[in-house]
């Protein structure tokens, strides 16, 4: 959403004679794009987890990643992701993986509020479109959730990876 700020002036001076005389000036504009700033409030985190059965964090769990957005009062934005498909071992041989999933109903964004109860739900694989609280408070929140299901066979260990939530403004 751009706001554009056009101010033009017209000057009237008198003249000598009785017909009116004018001046004009030029019109500019400077379109101004605030920017945003994201901050990780929480990593999503299933905890411990046991072999062969599958593990579910939902959005609206303490466990939850979370993130706070500041930006352009009553802006809309654009959400997306870039979701793993594996979380990774990181003290086991190399190959050792554990896959996650998330569902339609795996993402919330709300805006201005920072708590997920009542917020918009949406597929994180196909993102969605939020929207900045109003001034003075520009703030969104997103929370995402998800599944691991470990297999039977999992290796014991820390196992990690990356989610990556973008922005842009509509």
């Amino acid at each position: 959403m751009r706001k554009i700020l056009l101010l033009v002036v017209w000057l009237g001076l008198p003249g000598r004679l009785t017909a009116q005389s004018g001046a004009t000036v030029s019109a500019d504009a400077v379109v101004v794009t605030v920017g945003m700033a994201i901050a990780t409030l929480r990593d999503l985190n299933f905890g411990t987890v046991i072999k062969g059965v599958p593990a579910t964090v939902l959005p609206t769990a303490l466990t939850a990643g979370a993130w706070q957005i500041t930006g352009s009062s009553n802006a809309f934005v654009i959400i997306s992701f870039t979701l793993p498909t594996q979380l990774t071992n990181i003290q086991a041989l190399p190959g050792s993986t554990m896959p996650i999933s998330f569902s339609g109903v795996s993402a919330i964004w709300r805006r201005a509020t920072n708590n997920p109860v009542g917020g918009t739900i949406f597929n994180p694989a196909t993102g969605a479109v939020g929207r900045f609280g109003p001034p003075p408070n520009p703030t969104m929140y997103v929370w995402l959730g998800g599944t691991v299901n470990p297999a039977v066979a999992a290796k014991p260990g820390i196992y990690q990876g990356t989610v990556i939530v973008s922005l842009v403004y509509q």
